[in-house]
């Protein structure tokens, strides 16, 4: 039931607000055309999975261009912004950890001075907090989508230093596994590509979204004005830092995946040098009992009373002392 200053059409649901105040009344779809040139009226129309025919619906109503409608339409955007004659279209991704993996959420933004158009794609990015903010902020929605934009964009990069905290502690947990601690490798590598996976697909939405900031800072002064520029700079300043942790943690998986190589290189090689020593100490032994193992008429050794024990204290006298050689090197 519609109520709030709300319509609900399937998955259309509308906000609209008069001098900065929520208005209580519905709002149907076919009367947003005449509700946009009345004065002092701003309008939010939140679509959830829309239908072709919905979004058809929203192209005839508000005039908007076939080519915006088609990337709003079509899911898996790349964030960016289009400018319009009279609104801009917006691509942006919400990010949360779910079951223990980075999930994004796309959202599709049309901006103008008195009317917002969002565009919500599975897996559905949860906005009740952006509509408390801005019902706490109606009276400020004279500025347009000037206001809702920087609210929303400020709502999603919030969100970002969540996910960045929660990749840092499982960087952290692989850094332990990986070099650390013995007899883990095997639980840390997958982990490892796991968040690796992670980072990459975060930070090919974050990246881009640095340049729809600074288009909108540099260069959309007619639709968003001067009023917010110092908000939306600061809101540059943080999705830049969020970049740079991604980066951060990017290079400390590749140095942590490095470090356990090295790790299990340098105990190869004491396994190796473990095994060369006790074969060289096998070896020599051996030698011995072959050169006195061949029979020969003219060895003086077989004939004499103590060639035996000579023999044997021989093998064992030079064991021990390759033992004791290695032994003194570290090499056992």
């Amino acid at each position: 039931m519609a109520g709030r200053g709300e319509f609900v059409c399937m998955t259309l649901t509308a906000t609209l607000f008069r001098g900065g105040r929520l208005q209580p009344h519905a709002v149907a779809l076919a009367d947003c055309a005449r509700l946009l040139r009345e004065p002092d009226v701003f309008l939010w129309v939140d679509a959830v999975r829309p239908t072709p025919a919905e979004i058809a619906g929203l192209q005839e109503e508000f005039g908007l261009h076939p080519l915006a409608i088609e990337d709003a339409l079509n899911a898996h955007q790349r964030p960016k912004i289009d400018r319009y004659d009279t609104y801009a279209f917006v691509v942006a991704y919400g990010a949360a950890v779910a079951e223990n993996h980075v999930q994004l959420h796309e959202l599709g933004l049309f901006l103008a001075k008195n009317y917002v158009i969002t565009i919500r794609h599975d897996p559905v990015h949860d906005i009740a907090e952006l509509r408390v903010r801005l019902e706490r902020a109606a009276a400020e929605l004279g500025q347009g989508g000037a206001l809702f934009a920087y609210v929303i964009l400020d709502h999603l990069v919030d969100g970002y230093f969540a996910v960045v905290a929660f990749l840092q502690d499982r960087i952290q947990q692989i850094e332990e596994q990986l070099v650390w601690r013995s007899g883990t490798e095997s639980a840390g590598f997958p982990l490892a590509y796991a968040v690796r996976r992670d980072v990459v697909y975060f930070r090919r939405v974050v990246a881009p979204l640095r340049e729809v900031l600074n288009a909108i800072v540099r260069r959309d002064e007619d639709l968003f004005g001067h009023e917010l520029d110092e908000y939306f700079r600061d809101l540059y300043d943080h999705i830049i830092r969020v970049h740079e942790e991604l980066d951060t943690a990017r290079e400390l998986l590749a140095a942590a995946l490095e470090d356990h190589l090295s790790v299990v290189s340098n105990r190869l090689n004491e396994v190796v040098l473990k095994v060369s020593a006790w074969a060289a100490i096998i070896a020599l032994p051996t030698v011995i009992a072959s050169i006195y193992g061949m029979n020969f008429d003219h060895m003086p050794e077989l004939h004499w009373l103590f060639g035996y024990p000579f023999a044997l204290a021989l093998m064992v006298g030079s064991a021990s002392a390759l033992y004791v050689a290695f032994k003194r090197r570290k090499w056992l």
